[in-house]
């Protein structure tokens, strides 16, 4: 194998869980720490498994995967259901660097097709039952959640679809080394262009009033740097870019996620804003897509509530979400990047 194992934050054996699994099933997660280490990861889940009640079994990095639970006893990864029945968790390291990012992912197949290969687990990818590799988003949509998504964020930064994900799963990937990044064409580095300016244009409608406005971007104005009103509901929501595609959705008490729409039309209620008129907003979720050949680039926003003082802790694409469940929303600031701006 072309990665090595280090034990240095192995949970002991009066640590963890002393359950022992009973499925056959590994859970592809990712850390959604973006340029934190695996080796930072997992010194922080063997000092907090038992507060946090969170840790997996293996974080796999740059030709490196550091153990933390034991195989084949139950670890806190992915829900009480799937926890049960997977005797392999695995969290991929996040970077913003692609040929890093490529070779952390490679390191990733090659564990994953190992454990199914020691475990007698199938080579297969997002089954809708719980066998062979689940991603924890997959498994989160079996049982009905949205909040999880991992690991798509880093799998769309490396330019790696469900398709070309379980046909690697399935055959194996070329063998990098933790210095060596996979070599490209001279084709694909002409095709490869730098980050393209794009500017989101976005605009939030009061709840019982009017929508107050265009907002493109962000800034420290305290009237014009951000969308919606201090201290008020909002129950609609348009976004819209100059490059590229975005898809977005809010969250409402009432109706919990609505779907993502893609359009921007006030007077569209199907596809051209999200919201439901007199159903305040209290959590957003954006996606933006990079046109292929481009850096890749995210939506970071974050918001604030008519409940507490301050910005909430920003957010990217589909990661999270902005906004705090059962608090109305009261503004919002979006930006195109590829860095947290905030």
């Amino acid at each position: 194998m072309s990665y090595t194992i280090d034990t240095t934050y192995a949970l002991s054996n009066s640590e963890g869980s002393s359950q022992r699994t009973t499925g056959k099933m590994i859970v592809f997660h990712s850390t959604a720490n973006l340029d934190a280490s695996a080796k930072n990861n997992a010194a922080f889940e063997k000092r907090t498994w038992s507060s946090n009640e969170a840790y997996v079994h293996f974080i796999a990095g740059d030709g490196i995967v550091y153990s933390v639970g034991s195989v084949g006893y139950v670890a806190w990864g992915a829900g009480q259901t799937a926890n049960a029945i997977a005797p392999v968790q695995i969290e991929m390291e996040e970077s913003s660097d692609r040929a890093k990012q490529l070779r952390i992912y490679n390191t990733t197949i090659e564990l994953i097709r190992d454990m199914c290969k020691k475990l007698g687990i199938a080579y297969t990818f997002e089954a809708n039952s719980y066998t062979g590799v689940q991603t924890h988003r997959h498994i989160a949509q079996m049982n009905g959640e949205t909040s999880h998504t991992d690991p798509w964020a880093p799998l769309a930064r490396i330019g790696k679809s469900k398709g070309q994900v379980a046909a690697d799963i399935k055959n194996g990937v070329g063998k990098v080394t933790a210095t060596t990044a996979p070599a490209q064409t001279p084709a694909k580095q002409a095709a490869t262009k730098g980050a393209v300016l794009t500017n989101v244009t976005y605009d939030l409608h009061q709840l019982n009033g009017t929508w107050l406005g265009e907002v493109t971007n962000f800034s420290s104005d305290p009237v014009n740097g951000f969308a919606g009103n201090p201290n008020h509901a909002h129950d609609a929501l348009v976004v819209k870019v100059n490059h590229g595609s975005v898809k977005y959705r809010v969250h409402t008490s009432q109706d919990g996620w609505l779907p993502y729409v893609t359009g921007y039309d006030r007077r569209n209620a199907a596809n051209g804003f999200a919201g439901i008129m007199g159903h305040a907003i209290d959590g957003v979720q954006i996606y933006y897509t990079t046109p292929a050949g481009e850096t890749f680039q995210q939506a970071y926003y974050r918001s604030q509530t008519t409940k507490r003082a301050g910005w909430l802790p920003a957010v990217r694409d589909d990661t999270d979400f902005a906004g705090m469940l059962g608090e109305p929303l009261d503004r919002l600031q979006i930006k195109i990047g590829t860095a947290n701006p905030f």
